[in-house]
């Protein structure tokens, strides 16, 4: 990591500053009283291989990246292959419309070098792409923010990198190591952060969620430790109505609940194997579960999970 040192001791007064006191228990009411988590996941789509990236569009449809393409789910989980990618990586929609996505590109060069070819696509319901986006070695999480632009992660790197359609990209913050899924707060006044790695050799996987403060659309402070799961290997994350974040921990194949203000925890679902990414139904799909990716490991499976709360509206 480039300023190894400095980020260390700022991690180790962030994460000293909180005291843990995660209400982790059985059976938890939630807003829907017919509801108690952890709740059973259904298989909604068993046709993948492998998956990843999921995200609705402006226009409420389901795009899922899988088996190397991008594809359009229906309600009933019927699937129609778009078009060919080189990896299944995140997924954001973008505009009414479109939609972008993370690829790794023709290498997996692990870390930022001289195979500088991940890519950042635009892509549009019928399956057209174009490049957008060159310059990340790895390119793995895209959030869209309110003016156009859009976060990427590199969860090989310490690196969040800020971008546009233009192709203009650069290094927006190093404040979280190997950065893995993002989500912002309502106001957007903060920025969740799933940290995946905790080293890479070897590959040592983590539970570390943060919350970055964000002033001027600039981060605005060192981040805070804001929850750990106990598990291995945070992944995506999702924000419902009331502000809690949902977080994908993928080696332990479940899905927890963050309150943002206290950190307490609370087990959504288990028995998932490696889930990746997770986002809220949109339009003819149901609004109060979450769907949800299981990368090549987990079978790629991809399961819908009840969680009688909405989703937050989605910056596209």
């Amino acid at each position: 990591m480039g300023s190894g040192s400095t980020q260390s001791a700022a991690f180790g007064m962030a994460a000293a500053a909180i005291a843990v006191g995660f209400g982790i228990g059985g059976c938890v009411s939630n807003d829907d009283p017919d509801i108690e988590f952890p709740v059973q996941p259904e298989v909604f789509i068993d046709e993948f291989d492998a998956a990843e990236g999921i995200a609705f569009n402006g226009e409420g449809d389901l795009f899922i990246a899988a088996n190397r393409a991008v594809w359009r789910a229906d309600p009933s989980g019927a699937v129609t292959r778009l078009t060919d990618v080189f990896s299944n990586l995140g997924l954001a929609g973008f505009g009414e419309r479109d939609l972008l996505m993370a690829d790794f590109g023709p290498t997996n060069a692990t870390a930022d070098s001289s195979e500088n070819d991940g890519i950042i696509w635009l892509i549009s319901p019928e399956g057209e792409k174009r490049e957008v986006v060159r310059g990340i070695a790895d390119p793995n999480f895209v959030f869209v923010r309110d003016d156009g632009t859009f976060l990427v992660t590199d969860d090989f790197t310490e690196n969040i990198y800020v971008a546009d359609t233009t192709g203009a990209v650069r290094v927006w913050s190093t404040a979280v190591p190997y950065p893995n899924g993002l989500v912002a707060s309502s106001d957007g006044s903060r920025l969740y952060v799933a940290q995946i790695f905790s080293q890479l050799d070897p590959i040592v996987l983590t539970d570390r969620v943060w919350t970055l403060p964000i002033e001027g659309g600039e981060p605005a402070g060192e981040p805070r430790l804001l929850a750990e799961t106990g598990g291995a290997g945070v992944d995506g994350l999702a924000l419902d109505e009331q502000g809690r974040v949902y977080v994908a921990d993928n080696n332990a194949g479940k899905i927890w609940r963050i309150d943002p203000e206290s950190g307490a925890l609370v087990l959504i679902a288990e028995g998932m194997p490696h889930v990746a990414s997770l986002v809220f139904g949109e339009g003819g799909f149901d609004r109060r579960a979450l769907y949800v990716t299981s990368t090549f490991r987990g079978g790629g499976s991809i399961w819908k999970v009840p969680v009688g709360v909405r989703g937050a509206s989605v910056l596209r």
